[in-house]
């Protein structure tokens, strides 16, 4: 993957107005700012991210997701990615520059990465975004909890969790199996906090957010970039971007992790990847149940897992669905 970067013999104090061009490229969620390409002599060009979130007192509880989730960004860019680069030659955006203002406005400047938008109807296509997922995973593999705590990533990572979708949680149908979900929605949620597993995930692994380019992958947007089972990623993954979990795509991606990890983290079995990622399609469900389908539909991985819990009938309360979570899955 090309990422073109300023070059480092470049002289900016010889530019003048006519050798920049600024173009807006998208506006931010919720009207929170712009992104625009700022091309230099047209010989190369720097991506500029910049966010001004409401005043904090009239932050809706979205709004405060969404600001915070910048904030999360800023300090990948910052104090993550030029490691993950540099030690892992993982294809992110290059971080120039990450400035946050008195008035809570972010501005972060980047490289642009190279290549095309991809829909992942090529097998190779897939194959090297779960390498790229691979390298993420195993280079925050037992670290996420620093991470979080001393970088400022994500507590959990992914846009979805329970914790901060609690109306679409209230939003979800009340009868049959999306019923059960419903009241299994915390036990699932806490069956994936205590997973053996943890490492800090992407968190918004979409198509839309990679660009192709000769064999490889470059990715962007780490706005929910935390700690979290790898299975997270995965779940959302194989249900946005690639229609479903085949099983060769988990056994590449198991290969992929337990060659980085090598056997000196011992890596997790594919049985426990299997165990892990069917758990992660409930959580995902669970929120698209209350928000809107997307994607391919994982109702059946869903109802498998639902009916070992409780056979098929809806259990009396959430704690008993805690409780049939520790008996079947631990």
């Amino acid at each position: 993957m090309e990422n073109k970067h300023v070059p480092e013999d470049f002289d900016l104090h010889s530019l003048c107005e006519k050798d920049i061009i600024v173009k807006s490229i998208c506006r931010l969620w919720a009207g929170m700012g712009y992104i625009y390409d700022v091309s230099v002599k047209r010989e190369f060009h720097i991506i500029v991210k910049h966010i001004v979130p409401p005043p904090k007192h009239s932050r809706s509880f979205g709004d405060k997701r969404k600001a915070v989730s910048y904030e999360v960004e800023a300090n990948f860019y910052r104090h993550v990615a030029p490691t993950l680069i540099a030690e892992n030659k993982l294809s992110i955006p290059v971080p120039y520059h990450v400035e946050n203002d008195s008035d809570n406005s972010i501005t972060i400047c980047m490289s642009r990465l190279e290549g095309s938008p991809g829909y992942l109807s090529d097998e190779d296509q897939i194959h090297v975004a779960l390498k790229w997922m691979a390298t993420l995973h195993a280079a925050t593999w037992d670290k996420a909890d620093s991470l979080v705590e001393e970088k400022g990533l994500q507590p959990i990572g992914s846009y979805w969790h329970l914790d901060t979708r609690p109306s679409e949680h209230d939003s979800m149908p009340r009868r049959g199996w999306e019923g059960r979900l419903k009241r299994a929605a915390r036990a699932i949620d806490e069956r994936l906090k205590r997973d053996q597993m943890q490492c800090c995930i992407h968190g918004d692994l979409k198509d839309a957010n990679m660009l192709f380019s000769n064999n490889s992958v470059g990715i962007y947007d780490f706005q929910y970039c935390g700690k979290a089972p790898p299975t997270v990623d995965l779940a959302y993954f194989f249900c946005v971007a690639v229609g479903d979990a085949d099983d060769a795509y988990l056994e590449f991606y198991h290969n992929q992790l337990s060659s980085l990890l090598g056997t000196s983290c011992n890596p997790p079995t594919l049985t426990q990847l299997k165990e892990s990622l069917s758990i992660a399609f409930c959580d995902f469900q669970r929120f698209m149940s209350g928000w809107g389908q997307w994607g391919s539909d994982i109702s059946h991985h869903v109802i498998k897992v639902l009916n070992r819990l409780d056979g098929g009938t809806m259990l009396p309360s959430e704690d008993a669905y805690r409780e049939a979570m520790l008996e079947h899955f631990g």
